[in-house]
């Protein structure tokens, strides 16, 4: 049945009446097994176990417990309680059974674990196009000959402007270019300031 002893003597619990209860409330566990299971044969045997007992001991009581009648009653009493009690004991296999298969209407099985999402991927280190060296544009992915001359072309030309212009001057393929313009960062340097312009000098005529 793929149950446990404890789960097995939990449900078991309704055999005890039969036991305990000395022929008076052995029905009651037929009842309710019959009932739980829908088993109409199990019920009757309920109605029955709890019927025949008390009808006895009415009998006997109105009769006298001095009539070999009486006797006789209290004889089939204790008989009528030894079969009901094997009768419980044979039943409570079936019992468990249909109780193992229809467990899950009584109790909900625990619901799996739901997988962990996996963390998100860590976001790429933004890279200054007019700050980063060589070894940090080789880092991103470009290989080192293009990456020191893309370093050189920046000195000479006193910075890039924008994004894009790096881009240019790199000779990203489009796909490169998709792959680091959320990482690619330009800030642009400061112009060296040009001379004022000079007017014409005056011309000093002698």
């Amino acid at each position: 049945m793929g149950t446990s002893l404890g789960w097995r003597l939990r449900n078991s619990w309704w055999v005890l009446l039969t036991i305990l209860g000395v022929g008076c409330l052995g029905g009651s566990g037929f009842l309710y097994i019959g009932i739980t299971a829908r088993r109409p044969l199990w019920w009757t045997f309920g109605i029955a176990y709890l019927v025949l007992p008390w009808a006895g001991l009415v009998a006997i009581n109105r009769l006298g417990e001095d009539s070999q009648l009486s006797t006789a009653i209290a004889v089939a009493y204790f008989v009528l309680w030894f079969a009901s009690v094997v009768h419980a004991l044979i039943l409570n296999g079936s019992w468990l059974r249909w109780r193992a298969a229809n467990r899950q209407w009584f109790e909900p099985r625990p619901q799996p674990a739901t997988a962990l999402a996996p963390p998100p991927a860590p976001l790429p280190l933004a890279l200054d196009v007019n700050a980063a060296s060589a070894a940090a544009l080789s880092a991103a992915g470009l290989d080192a000959p293009r990456a020191a001359r893309i370093v050189a072309d920046r000195e000479a030309r006193g910075g890039f402007q924008t994004v894009e212009e790096f881009a240019m001057a790199a000779a990203l393929q489009p796909h490169e270019f998709a792959r680091l313009r959320a990482q690619l960062t330009c800030t642009p340097r400061p112009r060296a300031p040009q001379p004022p312009p000079q007017g014409p000098g005056r011309v000093l005529d002698f």
